[in-house]
């Protein structure tokens, strides 16, 4: 028996490669970033009032304080740009 041949022009699938768009990465969400940030959030807020025989406990408060902000921040352009229709169409 005889293999099949393949019918696929090396060419073709070459062209067929160049109109295809970028492949996005999970960095390229828009809600990477704000998930990062409440996460590191949740834990200076967990270390820095839940567990206070820290001895750093200061920069847990601190630091709770700069993530809530940033990701609440970070969450509410995400979500604008999302709905701006910057977000994946899939």
């Amino acid at each position: 028996m005889s293999e099949p041949e393949d019918t696929h022009d090396l060419a073709a699938l070459e062209d067929d490669e160049d109109d295809d768009d970028e492949v996005s990465t999970p960095f390229d969400n828009p809600f990477f970033l704000p998930v990062i940030l409440v996460g590191f959030a949740v834990w200076f807020i967990y270390d820095g009032w839940f567990n206070v025989d820290m001895e750093w406990i200061k920069f847990n408060r601190t630091g709770a304080l700069i993530t809530t902000v940033l990701g609440a921040w970070m969450t509410f352009r995400a979500v604008r740009e999302y709905r701006a229709g910057g977000g994946d169409p899939e």
